[in-house]
């Protein structure tokens, strides 16, 4: 049975599928074509034997209706003999199969966790044929840029969680934690549950703890995390009130400054308390988690 690790990046280029053919061109340099409509294709290949190619994701860019550029996108968690032997054999045939369905050129994508895999999955394939030899172009969650914004989270949300996972260093790893909870309440509230098991399940043991936290600090303070409780009952509900968004604005940024360690005089808080912009709130929210002191939240030059 394919795992989480497998599914939510697919579901995710799916709900998206301009996605990956914007990590193509911008992150990997490919030259994928700048098409106005992508959208996803047929994902089994009827082979001339009885039987079918299952592959996880195809995406279609057309232009005027006409297929102009696909994309077979794969994940690929593991680089075992047995799993280069298998994709020796069937990652060709996805290529040559798909173009000669859709009459257009066609590239394979490989989603990996991490670099090592991410290389040897990118080992060239001899097929035997003179100078046909193929190789999956590959990359990882560190290839991809960190969301660090509300406004990015907002605007990118599939970005958000899959290039989590490849920025947890010391200086940016909680905000970036905190912009895939964001993102999380722009990608449908029937699939929060998945995506935050996705990122548990993902993010390594020593930094859980931190991420439980940033979960609860969201769930206690925003006013829309009441649905949002209600479906993470599992990793426990806390109450939390819902007074309207600048007075749970508010209450985050105070919040997040708490669990930081970080002292809060009553300038500050008096300051934070009595904001009314909703718009200057959310820019010290995405301070609180950076900043080493509280009365750097209102010096943007720090």
């Amino acid at each position: 049975m394919p795992s989480i690790r497998h599914e939510i990046p697919l579901q995710l280029l799916r709900n998206r599928p301009e996605l990956a053919p914007r990590i193509a061109r911008t992150v990997l340099g490919l030259p994928v074509p700048d098409l106005p409509c992508w959208h996803p294709g047929p994902e089994t290949v009827t082979l001339l034997s009885p039987g079918e190619l299952h592959l996880d994701v195809v995406l279609v860019g057309t232009n005027a209706d006409k297929p102009e550029f696909a994309i077979v996108h794969e994940v690929q968690n593991a680089c075992s003999t047995a799993d280069l032997e298998r994709i020796a054999l069937s990652w060709p045939a996805y290529v040559t199969h798909v173009r000669q369905r859709l009459a257009c050129p066609v590239l394979l994508l490989a989603f990996c966790p991490d670099e090592p895999t991410a290389r040897k999955i990118a080992t060239p394939v001899e097929t035997g044929h003179p100078d046909f030899v193929f190789r999956a172009r590959t990359y990882w969650p560190g290839m991809l840029p960190a969301i660090t914004t509300v406004a990015e989270a907002d605007a990118r949300p599939e970005l958000a969680l899959l290039a989590a996972l490849g920025h947890l260093g010391d200086c940016e790893r909680r905000i970036v934690l905190a912009m895939v909870l964001e993102a999380m309440q722009r990608l449908g509230p029937e699939l929060r549950v998945h995506y935050h098991d996705y990122i548990t399940n993902c993010v390594p043991a020593r930094y859980r703890k931190e991420w439980e936290e940033l979960v609860a600090i969201a769930i206690e303070n925003y006013h829309w995390e009441s649905d949002f409780a209600h479906e993470h009952q599992e990793i426990g509900r806390v109450e939390g009130r819902a007074e309207g968004r600048v007075e749970a604005l508010a209450g985050s940024i105070l919040r997040i400054l708490e669990r930081r360690g970080i002292t809060v005089d009553d300038v500050v808080c008096a300051r934070v308390i009595t904001c009314s912009d909703a718009d200057q709130l959310t820019h010290w929210l995405d301070r609180a988690l950076t900043v080493s002191a509280a009365e750097q939240l209102f010096d943007d030059r720090s």
